[in-house]
């Protein structure tokens, strides 16, 4: 089982605001499951798997747009080290909701349980993804009995939800992960324009792990070595890079600039955490840096083949 580590607030179990004054913090008085566990094979996928960028797209994407409350509600996780399942599964269900067929809450024990690549409740990756490819899928929740955030046997049901393929979204650059270029406008056009939640990973930190409410932007030092938790974002804000009709701009590398930019991203820590389930993060600090490695890597599902 994979922990990040609790904070402690000297006995104040109140809302502590944050030096910057953007976000709050508090104690929640539990070890929040993180699981991104990076190995040799998942490594190897995210060199090969099929790659999309939208950086450069003609489409304009919007100043901001939102899915929250329209793709799947705020799942929890558990004691269980289990994050990069709930945010595929959240993922592909939400995929489902806003092309118009909810398949109805999800397993969580699927992925968990059958694909023998990955941890169980000791860690997985982005290579799950696989497991929904056609004619495999995702079973209703239940089929195979209730998630206990407990490693148990595969139990294979009749799917209920799968796609036909998925994509890392940024280039390859060649000589990934030491260059990751996943492009602020290749998530937005994915959210804003196609409506769809992406997969990612970010770097938490004891803080991230305490926020309470408002806009983190505790950017500090972690890098893609330091990523350890799965989430999905569902939501954006160009803030002030925004033209006169309302559309993001971006540089000539899908970004923008340094320090501007929000992102909304749902978490598996329940509805209890953060704001309903959510945080609200910057997405770069004032040299350019990606916040917290946040989506550093990022995947989302075609379940239309449109």
């Amino acid at each position: 089982m994979v922990l990040a580590a609790p904070l402690t607030f000297a006995g104040d179990n109140g809302e502590v605001v944050s030096k910057t004054g953007s976000f709050t913090m508090r104690n929640y008085n539990v070890q929040h499951a993180t699981g991104l566990v990076r190995t040799q094979g998942s490594s190897a996928f995210l060199k090969t798997a099929p790659r999309q960028k939208f950086r450069g797209t003609a489409n304009a994407v919007p100043a901001k747009f939102s899915l929250v409350g329209k793709a799947g509600p705020v799942e929890d996780q558990g004691q269980c080290g289990s994050c990069w399942d709930f945010s595929l599964t959240s993922a592909l269900r939400g995929t489902w909701i806003v092309n118009g067929k909810d398949p109805g809450r999800l397993s969580f024990n699927y992925l968990l349980n059958c694909d023998s690549r990955q941890q169980g409740c000791n860690g997985g990756d982005f290579n799950a993804a696989d497991m929904f490819i056609t004619p495999k899928g995702a079973p209703a929740y239940g089929s195979d009995g209730s998630y206990i955030a407990a490693n148990g046997k595969c139990s294979a049901q009749t799917p209920v939800a799968s796609t036909i393929s998925y994509k890392l979204l940024g280039d390859d650059g060649g000589q990934y992960p030491n260059n990751p270029v996943t492009s602020f406008q290749d998530i937005a056009y994915v959210v804003g324009v196609l409506h769809q939640p992406v997969s990612i990973d970010v770097a938490v930190t004891d803080d991230w792990q305490a926020y309470s409410s408002g806009v983190w932007d505790e950017c500090n030092d972690e890098t893609e070595k330091d990523i350890n938790h799965m989430v999905v974002i569902e939501g954006y804000n160009c803030e002030s890079s925004v033209d006169k009709n309302g559309h993001c701009v971006f540089d000539a590398n899908g970004n923008l600039p340094n320090g501007v930019g929000t992102w909304t991203i749902r978490n598996s820590w329940g509805d209890g955490w953060g704001e309903a389930g959510y945080i609200t993060t910057k997405a770069t600090d004032y040299t350019g840096k990606k916040c917290n490695a946040t989506a550093t890597d990022a995947l989302y599902f075609d379940v239309t083949g449109n």
